[in-house]
């Protein structure tokens, strides 16, 4: 989720930023003419930067989060540049600790409608469409990862809540899988809409994964209604491009099962994501009641 950055560390961060881009060579023959802070996610600053030649946003990461790759972020997040769907990546400098990319000007965060709702279900099928080399997301060994960064290993008293979690991913797995290159990350501050078209941003997370895990994500962060979620999945089955009939059939059947067990996967990422970031104990807690509510769900 995006935040706000205090005037104190705006000066301080603007200044910082001046001074790495003097050592960048992108940036010897068109120095920043205007810096400023744009919003900035739990583990990177954005920043906003013009000079003669353009607008550029440029990301400033911190230590590595769990499962994140930088060179694959780049490789991903071109790959949906060329599709249409994503800002160009220019500069990736992992000593730096940063990435640039083109900046997309006049964007808003996408607000659901019944406008871009399919135009939300067109951009995901095209970025499932796309073909790049990544691992596999395994879910289980992802949960234990995020486990182990929580320095909590009992979790107590959740024990019981994170051993429903194996179970649900454990049974997700028994399904034919959708692998496709997933976002994995969709909420509202990483996507943009700009003339008229939604854009895609933050690639930290893409890798391939079930489709219905982006799904997942979107129907949660966006707070699907019944009615919303079948319209979407209407949508999206229209866009995607399957490689044969059959293969279309097999994953139409199970999309509502693997939806539902999709759910309470991300929810587990996102409340021990949280649980393992100093200061995010509020969204950790309310990531939990959303895990408790999705377990219920399949219980009933």
């Amino acid at each position: 989720m995006a935040q706000s950055i205090s005037d104190a560390n705006d000066l301080a961060g603007q200044g910082a930023v001046a001074r790495l881009c003097q050592q960048l060579e992108f940036f010897s023959a068109h120095p920043p003419l205007e810096i400023r802070p744009l919003a900035a996610g739990q583990s990177n600053l954005n920043y906003y930067l013009k000079t003669a030649r353009g607008d550029y946003v440029l990301r400033r990461y911190g230590s590595e989060a769990p499962g994140v790759c930088r060179q694959q972020e780049f490789r991903c997040q071109q790959a949906a540049a060329a599709a249409g769907i994503a800002p160009v990546p220019l500069l990736l400098n992992n000593h730096q600790q940063l990435l640039i990319s083109e900046y997309i000007s006049g964007g808003q965060p996408l607000a659901l409608t019944a406008a871009t709702l399919p135009q939300l279900a067109k951009i995901l099928a095209r970025l499932h469409s796309l073909r790049v080399q990544t691992p596999v997301l395994q879910s289980q060994s992802y949960l234990r990862q995020l486990l182990a960064q929580t320095e909590q290993q009992t979790l107590q008293p959740a024990a019981t809540l994170f051993a429903g979690l194996l179970q649900a991913a454990a049974q997700f797995e028994q399904y034919q899988q959708d692998l496709v290159l997933c976002h994995l990350d969709l909420h509202q501050d990483n996507l943009l809409l700009a003339g008229g078209r939604v854009w895609l941003l933050d690639f930290e997370y893409a890798q391939l994964a079930d489709c219905s895990f982006d799904l997942a994500a979107l129907s949660l962060h966006y707070q699907f209604s019944k009615r919303q979620q079948a319209e979407f999945l209407v949508h999206y089955q229209q866009y995607r491009c399957y490689a044969d009939p059959q293969t279309a059939r097999a994953h139409a059947t199970s999309i509502t099962a693997r939806l539902a067990l999709a759910k309470i996967i991300y929810s587990g990422f996102c409340w021990l994501w949280y649980l393992a970031m100093p200061g995010y104990q509020q969204a950790s807690v309310e990531w939990q009641l959303r895990l408790e509510q999705q377990l219920a769900l399949q219980a009933a």
